[in-house]
């Protein structure tokens, strides 16, 4: 009786169901990034009283970021077959400027936002994508520099097929040196886990080489630059008397040169990249503008020589997510992504989420079996 007792006790835990597999919610990844930039030293001109007070500049940057996805819906026709998606993702960023002038004190400025993003896919070619990016920005110890701004991005990308597609907008820009309403245009040829030539104005224009599932490199163009808030600590004589203890600087540069993305994993990609700073200039503003949407006034600007430049940036990618090997359209919308930088802060993390092509299968591999194996787990 006893034994039959056991039996029964055995087969009754035996038959409980196991615990059901969470799947995962979302297409993007958690994203943890770190990036620096340094610039080399130069000397400015020595005719402008401005300039001849300043003596000389050089900058380097350090950013830090934390995308995350909160919301993920996919809409499904009658039969069952996915048609569309919608992804809502929340973009934290800081970053911290050191401002070297070789006359006066060092300035350490700063910015950092709280942003959202929203991404609409069709299912089909077309693609939605608006970003808000709300920032502060000031001169690190004067409290009474912070000032609040809105950095945003609007886009259409339109997926003719894999290798061609075109993207119009509309972008709120400060990565200039000054506030301006620009028009977004962009083009892409080529396949985005391929060879690809890019061409998105005001943004960038790459042209990538995979090397392998492992390696991507590019030549690239690329501006980069800012407006903060700008402690005048030092008595600069810009704009009137009675305006001028807090300026606004802005600063802007293009990049030209050579980057590598190495990708471990799917979780981890690192990149350095290397070239010359050509058009460099630095302005700086005393005052606001009556309205919100006019540029500053341009009170003082310099051009600066070119320079040697350094970028370097890590980026750790968390959390499983949907297979999206590939789905053409996804890539798409991680491409805007990446491309959009949260308030402007000037680093680009690359593609690394997008995975790679398949370039070998092992010949004693049965179809049946890589059915069952998420290519994405592959490298």
């Amino acid at each position: 009786m006893l034994m039959m007792a056991k039996l029964s006790a055995f087969n009754a835990a035996d038959s409980i169901s196991p615990t059901p597999v969470k799947l995962p919610k979302h297409y993007f990844n958690q994203v943890l990034y770190f990036d620096y930039y340094l610039t080399g030293k130069r000397n400015l001109d020595t005719t402008n009283l401005i300039s001849r007070r300043l003596k000389s500049y050089q900058v380097n940057q350090f950013a830090m970021g934390y995308n995350i996805p909160v919301y993920t819906q996919d809409y499904y026709n009658k039969d069952s077959t996915r048609i569309s998606n919608f992804h809502l993702l929340l973009t934290t960023s800081y970053s911290r400027l050191d401002l070297n002038f070789g006359g006066i004190s060092q300035h350490t400025l700063s910015k950092f936002s709280i942003g959202a993003r929203a991404v609409y896919n069709n299912g089909k070619k077309s693609i939605f994508f608006a970003e808000f990016s709300p920032f502060t920005t000031q001169d690190i110890g004067h409290s009474y520099t912070k000032t609040t701004r809105l950095a945003s991005t609007v886009l259409y990308n339109y997926a003719a097929n894999d290798y061609f597609s075109f993207r119009v907008g509309y972008t709120r820009s400060f990565f200039l040196g000054n506030r301006y309403s620009l028009p977004y245009i962009g083009i892409r040829v080529g396949k985005l886990d391929g060879i690809n030539f890019s061409i998105q104005f005001p943004r960038a224009i790459t042209f990538t080489i995979p090397m392998g599932p492992h390696v991507r490199t590019s030549l690239f163009t690329r501006p980069q630059g800012g407006l903060y808030t700008f402690a005048n600590t030092d008595s600069l004589k810009i704009g009137s008397i009675y305006e001028n203890n807090k300026l606004y600087f802005g600063r802007y540069e293009f990049l030209s040169g050579v980057r590598v993305d190495i990708q471990t994993s799917r979780f981890f990609n690192m990149y350095f990249s290397s070239g010359f700073t050509t058009r460099n200039k630095i302005l700086f503003h005393y005052a606001a503008p009556v309205n919100s949407i006019t540029p500053y006034r341009k009170t003082y600007m310099e051009d600066v020589k070119g320079s040697i430049f350094l970028n370097l940036g890590f980026v750790f990618r968390f959390g499983k997510t949907k297979s999206v090997y590939n789905n053409r359209q996804m890539y798409e919308a991680m491409d805007i992504n990446n491309t959009v930088s949260p308030a402007e802060n000037g680093s680009y993390n690359g593609n690394g989420d997008i995975p790679p092509p398949v370039y070998k299968i092992r010949k004693n591999a049965t179809a049946e079996v890589l059915d069952l194996i998420e290519v994405q787990d592959l490298y």
